[in-house]
């Protein structure tokens, strides 16, 4: 059973981070960066970071709601299987993950290389931060070979592909979350991985620490729970759901409000915006919050979408704002996403499903030779007791 309403909210999350990287064109606003604590200069732009209107520009909070779902998805299936009593294929899984991530991952990067050709980069001041220190120019040969490996931490060219570094160490060590989530599931303990993961900013003061593995333990928590339900989804939306799914949107933008800059608060705030998204993405399939949004057309296409959009749009946005230097940045909230549509649409065309089926295929053929190897290692291993007697 797809969780449907996961999809729409991922597409949401891909809009929200086209827009934020759009905004981070604007100096002010490049200068206030991605994590809370930093107030930028002028009322409007105040205005737009330290109140919920932050929601619309919230890059890092997507992409926490990103990794949460990663926990969900990657999971889910584990436990159905599980539930019914067949076993997970992993043999199949660990080449069917490795190239539905690195073959958009690599076509991604490529597209970058060939935007900073067309449009080179500049070192203009006046372009703000994000556009100077975060897109260097320039291409080292070294590290663009670790970019397309997905190496680096961070400094990518096309610099969403972090989150994809972060993903690939998720899908490395799937099978030992997943034992640990299944233990606390049978000793009743899965709020304690729920817990330290809540603990994390806190102690920290960076939900990030971990290679964000914290946050996509509490998605891996929920797809066990729901994996072992017969019935995931409510067949109609509790009536207070939408309403206590819009206080965890309203939650989610805390640690930009005023007054909470300090360090201590920071911290406290931290944890209560990765609180809030998990309990907003359990409110949507628990308690069917925000239903009928979700599963509009309009959402569920951004959804089918949102891992090309994610890949493409920054690219996108940087050499638009290149050619546009003597406008205003604030045009890219229409050219960014004009642009990045078709782009988007060619991309999820010709690579995202290609390599999805291709990946597919890979994990067939590994599971399939595994099983042969597997007989004949077991055939023999019979013959030669055989022969012994």
């Amino acid at each position: 059973m797809r969780l449907v309403e996961l999809d729409g909210l991922r597409g949401l999350a891909a809009v929200v981070v086209l827009i934020y990287h759009s905004l981070e064109t604007v100096p002010a606003l490049a200068a206030v960066g991605a994590r809370p604590g930093v107030a930028p200069t002028g009322a409007f732009h105040r205005l737009l970071t330290q109140s919920p209107l932050h929601l619309l520009w919230a890059g890092h909070e997507a992409v926490l709601i990103f990794f949460i779902l990663s926990g969900v998805a990657l999971t889910y299936p584990v436990a159905r299987r599980h539930a019914q009593g067949r076993r997970f294929d992993w043999v199949d899984y660990a080449p069917r993950r490795f190239v539905r991530l690195w073959l958009p991952a690599a076509a991604s990067t490529t597209f970058a290389v060939i935007a900073m050709l067309l449009v080179p980069r500049s070192e203009n001041p006046a372009l703000g931060h994000w556009m100077t220190a975060i897109h260097p120019t320039g291409l080292d040969a070294r590290q663009m070979l670790m970019e397309y490996l997905l190496i680096p931490k961070h400094a990518y060219r096309n610099t969403v592909l972090w989150s994809l570094h972060a993903e690939a160490i998720f899908s490395f060590v799937l099978p030992l979350m997943i034992l640990g989530v299944a233990l606390c599931a049978r000793w009743r303990l899965s709020w304690l991985p729920v817990a330290a993961a809540l603990a994390v900013p806190v102690i920290t003061a960076s939900p990030g620490s971990g290679s964000y593995l914290p946050v996509f333990t509490v998605g891996a928590v929920m797809g066990w729970a729901w994996g072992h339900d017969p019935v995931v989804v409510p067949e109609r939306p509790r009536p207070w759901a939408t309403a206590q799914a819009l206080i965890c949107l309203l939650l989610i933008t805390l640690a930009w409000w005023p007054g909470l800059e300090s360090h201590t608060a920071q911290r406290i705030t931290n944890a209560v915006t990765l609180a809030a998204a998990t309990y907003l993405v359990h409110l949507v399939v628990r308690a069917g919050a925000l239903r009928g949004l979700l599963r509009s057309r309009t959402v569920q296409y951004l959804g089918l979408m949102s891992f090309s959009l994610y890949l493409v749009h920054e690219p996108v946005v940087v050499s638009l704002r290149l050619l546009t230097q003597s406008t205003s940045p604030w045009w890219l909230l229409i050219l960014a996403p004009a642009t990045s549509a078709p782009l988007t649409w060619l991309f999820q065309r010709y690579i995202e499903a290609p390599s999805h089926r291709l990946a597919r295929r890979t994990g067939a053929l590994a599971s399939a030779r595994f099983a042969q190897w597997s007989e004949r290692h077991r055939d023999a291993r019979q013959a030669s007791r055989v022969g012994g007697v």
